[in-house]
């Protein structure tokens, strides 16, 4: 009797255990915000969590991007870089008079382009991912500098800038647009054979292998997405300024993947789920808007990000002795 009560509470710990590790990125995140509610006063005002989220939106999809290479066992170093390649030529297209349509193809498509390089590099000349997207990391941010001389373009079309500065509803439609997109990638990871191969080949490639899982389609296919939804924010953030620079998104890679980290996907692929990731994105967008309703030095800022960034990796690796203890 004793014996199974013994078994009984050591899977009701193993279940909660499980619960709270599923669960942590949004129970520090409330945690988070009452504590702010009082020692930051303007933090829980509806105007200031409208800026939280059109913040938190382009980070957002870029960190879509990277967990999907997470979650296959690689990283994009690259994404940032793409942002910005894509939002200079789009600017550059329209500075030259193009149409509008024609402009934001071409956005998506060098991020596909980029991706699909990525995927090249890593299947068919074998570098590690790591290398890699390095690689495209400095190249691409280089092309992006060499093609407008490091120099800003102004003043994009009002239809062009709707994504990142219109509202529907009166909600601004980067926020409905990163809903959307959190709920399709969701669906595509969690409901379709691709999402489970996904998950299959950062868990283990060679079982996936071995279960027939074609190993070059699927990643390939991770960086051509992780490369659309970079080049995708890259036309979000240049409508939300109005303006197109190559110095855009400059150290988000960094944020991307500690917000990732923090959420729950595990720098060794196969764990995690974008609703855990967009917390993670949430919670690190609404530390830099408490440390900047403080005033907190630009100059503090960095370390901080660094530190977060460390707490990041330090979690994942907690997290796994958990689980493994939890097991």
């Amino acid at each position: 009797m004793q014996y199974t009560f013994s078994r009984v509470v050591g899977l009701q710990r193993r279940q909660l255990l499980t619960i709270i590790l599923e669960n942590v990125v949004w129970i520090i995140l409330c945690i988070f915000a009452i504590i702010n509610a009082f020692v930051t006063p303007k933090f829980l005002t509806l105007l200031n969590i409208r800026n939280i989220l059109i913040n938190a939106s382009i980070l957002g999809i870029v960190v879509i991007a990277e967990s999907l290479c997470l979650l296959s066992g690689h990283l994009d170093l690259s994404v940032e870089s793409t942002l910005a390649f894509g939002a200079v030529i789009g600017a550059l297209l329209l500075r030259n008079n193009l149409p509008v349509p024609i402009a934001i193809v071409s956005v998506l498509l060098s991020g596909v382009a980029v991706g699909f390089l990525n995927g090249l590099l890593v299947r068919k000349v074998g570098l590690n991912a790591f290398v890699a997207t390095l690689i495209t990391y400095i190249g691409v941010r280089g092309v992006a500098l060499g093609i407008v001389e490091g120099k800003t373009i102004w003043n994009l079309p009002v239809s062009y800038c709707f994504l990142g500065a219109g509202t529907l509803f009166q909600i601004p439609v980067q926020i409905l647009v990163l809903i959307l997109f959190y709920i399709f990638f969701h669906w595509l990871l969690t409901s379709t054979k691709f999402g489970r191969h996904v998950y299959l080949i950062g868990d283990n490639p060679v079982a996936a292998w071995a279960r027939g899982v074609n190993l070059d389609r699927v990643i390939i296919s991770v960086f051509v997405i992780s490369g659309f939804l970079s080049a995708f924010a890259g036309w979000m953030q240049s409508g939300r300024v109005n303006s197109a620079t190559p110095n855009f998104a400059t150290g988000m890679v960094f944020d991307a993947m500690a917000s990732a980290i923090i959420g729950g996907v595990s720098l060794q692929g196969g764990v995690g789920s974008l609703p855990m990731a967009l917390g993670g994105v949430l919670l690190l967008t609404s530390i830099n808007n408490v440390l900047n309703l403080h005033a907190v030095s630009p100059y503090w800022i960095q370390t901080i990000r660094a530190l977060m960034i460390l707490l990041a990796v330090l979690l994942d690796s907690f997290k796994r002795r958990l689980v493994r203890y939890a097991g």
